[in-house]
C-alpha cells in the first residue's frame, strides 16, 4: 500500500472511527437512562439498515448476496452486532463510559493470536511493543495505587464478551469474499442483527417500551448511534481492513478510551485525573510505536 495513501487516508479514517465509537458510549449511556439495552441495540441496527438501503440504491452497490455466502454473513452478524452489542451495551449499563471504553480497547491484546491462528498473519516485534505500551497506559488509567479496579463484575463479564465478539467479527470480515462492498456488508450485518434482536425485544422489553413511550432525547441518542457509530464508523473501519491486517487496525481501538475521556472532559465537563492523563499519553505512544515498523517497510 502506498505510504501517502496510508498516512492521509487510512489513518485519518481509522481515527474518525475511534472518535465516533468513543462518542457512542456517551450516546448509549443517555439512551440507557430510559430504555433497556436490547431496545437500544435493536433500534440502532434498524436505523443503520434504513440508512444503508437507499445509499446502496443510489450508489448502485450490490444489494443481493449469493446463497453460498449467507452462512458467512450470518456468522458475521452473530459476532457483531448481536453478541458484541449485547456485551457492550449491557456492560455499559453497569459500568461508566470511560471504564467501558478502556476494557473494550483490550481487543488488540487478543487480536494477534486470532489473526495468526485463523488468518496466518505475521506479528512484528514492534506490534507487540506497541500493544504492551498501550495496555500499560490503559492499566495506569484503570487501576488505582493499590491495583484495585472499581467496576461491576457482571459488567466486566459482558464487556469481555464484547471484546471476543469484536475479534471474531474482524476475522470474519477478512474471510468474506472480496467482491462485496463495505456498504453491502454493513447493510446485511444490521438487517440480520435486527432480525436476531427483534424477538428478544418483543418478548422481554415490549411492555417496558410501551410504559416509557417516546422520549425525544433518548431517541435522538439512538439515531446518532445508528448513523455515526453503526454506519459511518463501521464503513471507515472496514475500509481500513481492506488495506491493513487486523492486528494493525485493531491497535487503534486503544485510542477509544483516550477520546472518551477527552469528550467527557470537553462536552460533559468531567476533567480527567492526572493519572488518567498520563495513561492517555502512554496509550498514544503505544499506537505510534506499533506503526513505526510498518512505515519503515513501506518506505523501502
Amino acid at each position: 500500500m502506498n505510504r501517502r495513501f496510508q498516512l492521509f487516508v487510512i489513518y485519518p479514517l481509522l481515527t474518525i472511527s475511534m472518535i465516533l465509537w468513543a462518542y457512542s458510549y456517551i450516546w448509549a449511556k443517555d439512551a440507557l437512562f430510559f430504555y433497556n439495552p436490547l431496545t437500544v441495540i435493536c433500534a440502532r441496527t434498524i436505523v443503520s439498515a434504513l440508512i444503508m438501503f437507499p445509499v446502496l440504491l443510489l450508489m448502485r452497490k450490490q444489494l443481493s448476496i449469493k446463497l453460498k455466502h449467507l452462512p458467512a454473513f450470518l456468522l458475521l452478524a452473530v459476532f457483531e452486532p448481536f453478541l458484541y452489542f449485547i456485551g457492550e451495551t449491557t456492560g455499559l449499563d453497569k459500568v461508566d463510559p470511560a471504564s467501558t471504553s478502556v476494557i473494550i480497547s483490550t481487543i488488540p491484546l487478543f487480536t494477534p493470536i486470532a489473526a495468526f491462528y485463523f488468518l496466518k498473519e505475521k506479528v512484528s516485534a514492534w506490534n507487540i511493543v506497541g500493544i504492551i505500551l498501550s495496555l500499560a497506559g490503559i492499566a495506569v488509567m484503570v487501576f488505582d495505587n493499590k491495583m484495585n479496579i472499581q467496576v461491576s463484575v457482571d459488567g466486566l463479564l459482558f464487556l469481555t464478551l464484547a471484546v471476543f465478539a469484536a475479534i471474531g467479527y474482524s476475522v470474519m470480515i477478512k474471510r468474506l469474499p472480496g467482491n462485496y462492498s463495505v456498504f453491502t456488508i454493513i447493510f446485511y450485518q444490521n438487517i440480520i442483527g435486527a432480525i436476531l434482536f427483534l424477538p428478544l425485544v418483543f418478548f422481554r422489553e415490549y411492555q417496558n417500551i410501551i410504559a416509557i413511550g417516546w422520549v425525544n432525547d433518548a431517541v435522538w441518542s439512538i439515531v446518532k448511534l445508528g448513523i455515526f457509530a453503526s454506519t459511518l464508523a463501521f464503513l471507515f473501519y472496514m475500509y481500513a481492513l481492506k488495506f491493513m491486517n487486523i492486528t494493525k487496525v485493531n491497535i487503534f481501538t486503544n485510542m477509544i478510551p483516550v477520546f472518551t475521556i477527552l469528550i467527557m472532559w470537553v462536552v460533559m465537563g468531567v476533567a480527567p485525573e492526572m493519572r488518567k492523563a498520563a495513561g492517555m499519553i502512554v496509550v498514544i505512544l503505544g499506537v505510534f510505536v506499533s506503526q513505526v515498523s510498518i512505515n519503515k517497510k513501506m518506505n523501502k
